[in-house]
């Protein structure tokens, strides 16, 4: 497959998140203010996308294994403009935690699977990470060109910044369906599904403990990475800067991700050619380095603002980091490649479960504490959850030195 093509899935992978997601990272304080919203109500709509996105990995995942991708992205991108559409015509409170539950729908179940399987199919066993790296580079890159475009559109216009920016996205979707839908042809597109697969062996594959272990990797990971859905509001409430100033401050944090992300990957398949398991010590690393900063945070061992900067800077750096490689671990666990959709589906069923309880967990934190406290609370649980990952990372890599054949 041409560079080309791979490079729209990966636009893709990206820009469907962004009207949940990104959007809402960059502008919260405005979509407090604008749409009458409470951090609360912000949680309790991530906890809807939550619940409906844990159905779509389940279900998503064998789909990636049948149907051919770029059909599956194409459709995620269109209903995912759709649901968006209707947001921005009538932004209620209530409509926007009912459309927050169909988004988990629409990015995840023809989505998530689709991409991870294509990546890990592409990379082989002696650069799964690196292309696992790509892929979130690729996306990272992706969000901090499309957070810089929307900060510029933000302080050109001035007025209704926050409806052009969603108007935005969904156009550049639409049209990214359309261009993927249509350049690739039947015989061109990369054709994940086996004969192999069966039901019965997803069904074999749900009683694996490893596919576990490598779920609360990922959870563990990816609270730390949703961790970041808090700075823009943090640099307001705690260090006082201007709403436009967060905005910055948070799209300077998105230029760290397809850096960290890149270096991670060929950092990590260094290592799996030179370690046993090696990748599995990086993991047990990062996770624990990002539990350190967390705590760091909170318990406030700096007052210095260019201090605490640092520490969020790195923090983010190891979180891009992690979600690089947490999916290139799969064939380091006997995971069989006809299978690997489904074992995306599992892992991230308990991977992603922060959508459920993440949001409206660290929002009742700080609501309950306004101010410094508050934050410092949501650290110190940020920080709980990575040691429990890393502990859950020290297991799987005990599990993957004893396992010689594969899983199914």
């Amino acid at each position: 497959m041409k560079i080309l093509k791979l490079s729209l899935f990966i636009i893709a992978g990206e820009t469907v998140f962004m009207l949940p997601f990104m959007i809402p990272r960059l502008y919260r304080p405005l979509i407090l203010e604008q749409w009458g919203l409470t951090n609360t109500q912000i949680g309790q709509a991530f906890t809807a996308y939550g619940i409906t996105a844990m159905i779509s990995y389940l279900i998503g995942g064998p789909l990636a294994d049948r149907f051919r991708p770029s059909h599956l992205i194409s459709m995620s991108l269109v209903a995912t403009s759709m649901v968006g559409l209707i947001l921005v015509i009538n932004p209620t409170p209530l409509n926007f935690i009912l459309l927050y539950g169909i988004f988990g729908i629409t990015t995840i179940l023809l989505m998530w699977a689709a991409i991870i399987k294509l990546t890990h199919v592409t990379g082989g066993d002696r650069q799964r990470a690196l292309a696992m790296g790509v892929l979130d580079g690729g996306r990272g890159l992706t969000a901090a060109i499309m957070a810089s475009t929307l900060v510029l559109i933000d302080q050109t216009l001035k007025w209704n910044a926050l409806q052009v920016v969603y108007i935005f996205v969904i156009g550049f979707n639409l049209l990214l369906a359309c261009i993927i839908w249509f350049s690739f042809e039947k015989k061109s597109d990369i054709k994940t599904a086996s004969n192999d697969w069966t039901l019965q062996k997803v069904f074999i594959l749900l009683k694996t403990s490893q596919a576990w272990l490598l779920g609360m990797v990922v959870l563990s990971a990816y609270c730390g990475y949703k961790s970041i859905d808090n700075y823009s509001i943090f640099f307001v409430d705690v260090l006082g800067h201007s709403n436009q100033s967060a905005v910055r401050m948070t799209s300077v944090i998105f230029w760290l991700r397809p850096v960290a992300a890149i270096a991670s990957g060929v950092l990590a398949d260094k290592l799996y050619l030179r370690l046993p398991k090696g990748r599995f010590g990086y993991l047990i690393f990062l996770l624990g380095g990002s539990a350190l900063l967390q705590m760091l945070m909170a318990f406030n061992i700096s007052t210095y603002e260019a201090a605490i900067l640092l520490m969020i800077l790195t923090s983010a750096t190891f979180v891009y980091a992690l979600r690089a490689i947490y999916f290139s671990v799969f064939s380091e666990l006997r995971f069989p490649d006809y299978l690997v959709g489904s074992a995306v589906g599992i892992v991230s069923f308990v991977g992603f479960l922060p959508d459920v309880f993440y949001g409206y967990a660290t929002g009742k934190i700080i609501d309950a504490n306004p101010g410094a406290l508050g934050y410092q609370n949501s650290f110190l649980f940020n920080a709980a959850v990575m040691f429990l990952g890393a502990a859950a990372s020290f297991r799987l890599y005990q599990k993957a030195k004893s396992t010689k054949n594969a899983v199914l």
